[in-house]
């Protein structure tokens, strides 16, 4: 087929595909892709998801045998057109329809990485790779818009039960991945079955990206809902309109006032202004921002302030306003287009080996230094990172390991998509 058939046909793909979404059930996304994309030559379909710690590939499937069918991230060929958001395709001869190729798409909402799309298709021209990865983009919005009306999805992507507080703590968290074309934010929580009390958060408002990070007192429960507390409270203030020094102060008095000042978390608010590249941040007790650029690293240290939840740390704003003359100072620093920020939790360098080793900040540095380099997606990098940490320890854990990284690149339009 020329290009421009294939142009129309696709046209009328996704149309019909878009007609069918409003009462399409969660599961069958898969099925309907590989009824409407016939035209196309496509004769099956089936859509992998990335379990939550970005190892392994799970089919959405109605069959109670699913994980027959999983697949490693790290050694197959659908794993691999994850990791590098490459269309990949093999060749396979089916008992059935005959020869013929099998394709994987990334599957990804925006840029959030959800997992694969497996497209078989009798004719794998560089025309037709072209037309799937628009199909597995329509096939991310799909997911994504029935994602909150059932646990279909979130049952494929767990391999076990979560613990009370880490559930209370994930509905509340964003994506993983966000990007523009300034600038791409990406982050991972782990023991992402038991995290307590590490939370993240982000928020595009006009030219300002939010960033904060959360690390609340304890391990259990109660640590779950003190740092979503903190978190809810931050963004109730931001939403209101407040400064970044006022959603600290907000949220300082929120806890104080229901913990009675026994508990605290430590955080980092910050906020980057993505014409021309100002970062402001509130450092409450945390582990400073690295600034990385290119090979060098650098601690942003500024006037630290205590730990939020601390009674009386600061006085309470006036009714009906954000304004604190008393609220902490904020600290600034001038990015450079290409730069990286790095918020990270204490549970990345406390970890040890089994020889009793940290992880260390130098090493933390080091990985990012190194896979910088690579020109590895950011998400991509970050995924890595999440597994050093966990294998370093073994897959013990002693305590939460968050972090969330910011590329501010206003140079490079379209980077976030790019391998």
């Amino acid at each position: 087929m020329a290009g421009q058939d294939l142009d129309a046909i696709a046209g009328r793909v996704s149309v019909e595909l878009l007609r069918q979404s409003h009462l399409m059930r969660p599961a069958e996304v898969a099925g309907a892709i590989a009824q409407a994309a016939q035209p196309l030559g496509v004769s099956g379909a089936q859509v992998y998801l990335a379990d939550l710690q970005q190892r392994r590939l799970t089919p959405l499937s109605l069959s109670e045998d699913r994980n027959r069918d999983v697949l490693s991230i790290d050694s197959t060929l659908a794993g691999h057109a994850f990791k590098t958001m490459t269309v990949q395709s093999v060749p396979f001869d089916g008992a059935d329809a005959g020869p013929g190729h099998q394709v994987w798409v990334p599957l990804v909402d925006g840029t959030e990485r959800l997992g694969v799309l497996r497209l078989t298709v009798a004719d794998a021209s560089p025309a037709l790779l072209d037309r799937c990865r628009p199909l597995a983009n329509l096939a991310g919005i799909m997911l994504m818009a029935k994602a909150s009306y059932s646990d279909a999805y979130a049952q494929v992507q767990r391999s076990r039960e979560m613990a009370l507080q880490a559930e209370l703590v994930s509905a509340l968290l964003p994506p993983r991945t966000f990007a523009t074309d300034r600038v791409l934010v990406t982050a991972f929580l782990e023991p992402a079955y038991e995290a307590g009390g590490d939370a993240y958060d982000y928020s595009l408002l006009g030219h300002h990206l939010l960033v904060s990070i959360f690390d609340a007192l304890g391990h259990d429960l109660s640590a779950g809902l003190l740092g979503s507390v903190a978190m809810a409270s931050c963004r109730s203030t931001r939403r209101s309109g407040g400064s970044l020094a006022a959603t600290a102060a907000c949220a300082d008095h929120a806890l104080a006032g229901y913990f009675d000042g026994s508990k605290f978390v430590t955080a980092v608010l910050c906020d980057l202004d993505l014409g021309t590249g100002l970062l402001t941040w509130v450092p409450c007790g945390h582990p400073p921002p690295l600034l990385i650029r290119g090979r060098t690293v650098k601690e942003l240290t500024g006037d630290p302030q205590p730990p939020l939840g601390l009674a009386d740390l600061y006085q309470r704003p006036s009714e009906g306003t954000h304004d604190d003359p008393t609220a902490a100072q904020s600290c600034t620093e001038r990015l450079q287009p290409g730069d990286r920020i790095l918020l990270y939790t204490d549970g990345m360098i406390d970890g040890v080996a089994p020889d009793g080793t940290p992880f260390g900040l130098e090493r933390l540095a080091d990985f990012i230094v190194r896979h910088a380099s690579t020109q590895l997606p950011a998400p991509e990098m970050m995924r890595r990172l999440n597994h050093s940490v966990f294998d370093y320890q073994n897959g013990r854990l002693r305590d939460d390991a968050t972090a969330v990284l910011v590329e501010w690149r206003p140079d490079q339009p379209g980077h976030a998509l790019s391998p």
